[in-house]
């Protein structure tokens, strides 16, 4: 009788150290289970607060284009074209901003300037590299003869080219040439535009300006010129052919 009491109490301490054994052991099923909620977490739950703050920041393509090019670069850039027939003011505020005005991917350069003492005839020279243009004569090309695929649009035919005057405003536009844009030493093509040298320049990417656009607003082909003529504000955008006005 001792000994069937003795062999139940020695079989039941087994059982209860086999029961501890199971519980205490890490349960398989479990931790796979953990693992999966881990990875099922957001990624955004496991970022730092600055990798939040970057991801919440607003689309570049719709905000105001960097508008502070250093007066040594932008006296560069005339020089290379203008060879001194033109002066800016490098001290006066927002003189010159920077943008892909013609839509073509390389940053552009725009900058109020002066004809040079002097200098005028070569300005008004029909053999000089850049292109004179009053963008307030300019009429926007017909919507409906509008070619996306095509980088240059038809226009009417201009009546006469614009004569500059040696005390008249300008407003300098060098079109930016592959990655380098307007620092590029082989950035030549520049226009000459008179009557639109305005106050309070600021250029706006081409996404936000469309966006923003009211009824009768032009297709925009690039960046926009925001700026006070007059009295009136409006904007210098890129036609596909020239530059017009539009307020």
């Amino acid at each position: 009788m001792r000994t069937r009491t003795l062999t139940c109490a020695l079989a039941a301490l087994a059982l209860a150290a086999t029961l501890c054994a199971c519980a205490a052991a890490p349960q398989p099923a479990a931790e796979n289970a953990q693992r999966a909620a881990v990875q099922a977490t957001p990624a955004t739950a496991q970022e730092s607060p600055a990798a939040a703050a970057v991801a919440a920041s607003p689309d570049p393509a719709t905000q105001d284009v960097k508008s502070s090019p250093r007066p040594a670069d932008v006296r560069a850039a005339l020089e290379r074209t203008y060879k001194g027939a033109v002066a800016f003011d490098e001290h006066a505020p927002n003189v010159a901003v920077v943008g892909d005005f013609n839509g073509d991917g390389s940053e552009d350069l725009m900058v109020e300037a002066r004809p040079a003492p002097g200098r005028i005839n070569e300005l008004n020279d029909e053999l000089s590299n850049w292109i004179v243009s009053d963008p307030r004569t300019v009429r926007p090309p017909d919507p409906r003869d509008f070619d996306p695929h095509q980088g240059v649009q038809k226009l009417a035919p201009r009546t006469s080219r614009p004569r500059i005057e040696p005390t008249d405003a300008l407003l300098i536009v060098v079109h930016g040439y592959k990655e380098q844009g307007w620092h590029n030493p082989e950035a030549l093509q520049t226009f000459l535009l008179k009557n639109v040298a305005g106050t309070e320049l600021r250029a706006e990417a081409r996404a936000g300006a469309q966006a923003a656009a009211r009824k009768g607003t032009p297709r925009l082909v690039g960046d926009v010129l925001h700026e006070r003529l007059e009295g009136e504000q409006g904007f210098l955008y890129w036609t596909g052919a020239t530059y017009g006005w539009f307020h």
